[in-house]
């Protein structure tokens, strides 16, 4: 149940007092940036040291106590990884009434959807690229810092209580995934929100579209890169004021496209399960800004070593606003390469030059009356069951799929899960008689032979 201080943090009030602090931090300078980045860090690992039991006992063991804190610097502490993460996640969250299996079990039961586990947190679950499923969640207070983050930083919309603005969002929508679950806890004082689901039939999205007419519309890239083709071609008919794609990469020829479609440049956002506002496109659109006021970032080579700039590293994330389930120096499956050119805005936040690693392909299929349709690959990045541990989509035929699976627990009842929310995916876009599957229990999932690489999904060439 929610206490007063919850309520607080769970108000407009403080979503608003958090978005007017984000808007001023923009003006900072770099070395006001990295001062408060330095002091937030400080507090994130005393509160993590006093409450959190993994991390008392991980960073002991590498000699680092509460006495350190405040000469301790990042690069001292120790990494994790996601599977150490859920291998101790009752020890590293931050609050006993989170427990592992019991989440596991909350946000696999559809009934849950769009809810809070005990009304109170926030949960968002991903398998991720490398297909090993993680449970990341937020306090109410962390929870708003982030969508103070993304209304002031990417939807950049102008608070107006006496008229709603209209937001659509297109993505995996029947689930706690990070996309779906930040666009509906868009304030309905001040947002009214269509969800539409990537895997439904394109037409009924376009007539439900058509009829919404969106204000703001976000999503998957591929995702609105489908619609802004149906604009173009004439099916579609909307006008929205705001763009911004995530999940999936927003290439060159779906920024062409949405431009030509809506007259609006897209905001590239860059988002994750550990932390759905990571970085965005600045106001000039020319470069995608860390947001590092809420954020430590690293780029480590092959090595471990600080990667140069321009060159690719493995992106390690620090989130600086999760008190909940604290993610320090927690190694993420992206690659990423940093730009050590200025941007010409007056942002002052470190800017990415490139973003590798987090592109997976489509399975087209054929449906019943000859026509090709897709499942998107998002579905299998957020595919999650309980006890599934890993997981590769592998398409066999046209319409003939394995899903190689690696199980901890019980395998048949892990089997019949998999099995049931594979055959749901399928009936949403009507293809449950004509795409058939089996399952394939493995223990270990071997990296694609030719780039050395996983692969969660492998289509037919």
């Amino acid at each position: 149940m929610k206490n007063i201080k919850d309520t607080y943090h769970d108000s407009i009030i403080y979503l608003l007092l958090k978005s007017i602090a984000i808007k001023k931090s923009e003006s900072f300078d770099r070395q006001k940036i990295e001062s408060l980045q330095k002091r937030r860090l400080t507090k994130l690992l005393k509160h993590a040291l006093t409450h959190s039991r993994f991390y008392k006992k991980y960073y002991n063991s590498h000699g680092i106590t509460l006495d350190d804190i405040n000469k301790v610097e990042l690069s001292d502490l120790p990494i994790i990884t996601k599977k150490i993460m859920m291998e101790n996640f009752d020890d590293l969250v931050c609050d006993s009434r989170l427990k592992r299996m019991e989440l596991e079990r909350f946000v696999t039961d559809p009934e849950n959807h769009g809810k809070k586990f005990q009304d109170r947190f926030q949960v968002v679950h991903s398998s991720g690229s490398t297909g090993t499923p993680g449970i990341f969640v937020y306090g109410p207070r962390d929870w708003t810092i982030l969508k103070a983050l993304i209304l002031t930083r990417v939807t950049k919309s102008k608070i107006n209580l006496t008229q709603k603005q209209k937001l659509a969002f297109i993505g995996a929508v029947d689930g706690h995934y990070a996309g779906i679950s930040l666009a509906q806890a868009a304030p309905s004082q001040l947002f009214k929100f269509l969800p539409l689901d990537i895997n439904a039939p394109l037409e009924s999205t376009l007539k439900r579209l058509n009829t919404f007419q969106p204000d703001y519309l976000g999503g998957y890239a591929s995702g609105i890169g489908l619609l802004a083709q149906e604009q173009i071609n004439g099916k579609l008919h909307i006008a929205p004021k705001g763009i911004s794609c995530s999940a999936d990469p927003l290439t060159p020829r779906i920024r062409k496209m949405v431009t030509q479609a809506f007259g609006i440049d897209p905001i590239n956002l860059y988002a994750a399960s550990e932390s759905i506002g990571i970085a965005a496109h600045c106001g000039a659109r020319h470069n995608i800004h860390l947001f590092n006021d809420w954020h430590c970032f690293e780029i480590l080579d092959k090595n471990h070593n600080p990667a140069e700039p321009g060159e690719f590293g493995n992106l390690i994330l620090t989130n600086l606003y999760n008190y909940t389930q604290p993610l320090i120096r927690y190694r993420m499956d992206d690659e990423v390469a940093i730009d050590d050119h200025p941007c010409d805005c007056t942002w002052p936040f470190q800017t990415i030059k490139e973003i590798a690693g987090r592109e997976e392909d489509f399975l087209w299929v054929e449906t019943a009356d000859g026509r090709r349709e897709f499942i998107h690959p998002i579905v299998m990045v957020e595919f999650m069951v309980p006890g599934l541990a890993g997981m590769q989509v592998l398409q066999k035929a046209r319409n003939s799929l394995t899903i190689k699976a690696v199980i901890s627990g019980d395998e048949e009842k892990t089997v019949e899960l998999i099995r049931k929310r594979m055959t749901q995916i399928l009936e949403k876009k009507q293809l449950q008689n004509t795409v058939h599957f089996d399952v394939e229990v493995v223990d270990k999932i071997r990296n694609d032979v030719k780039t050395g690489k996983y692969k969660l999904v492998i289509p037919m060439i």
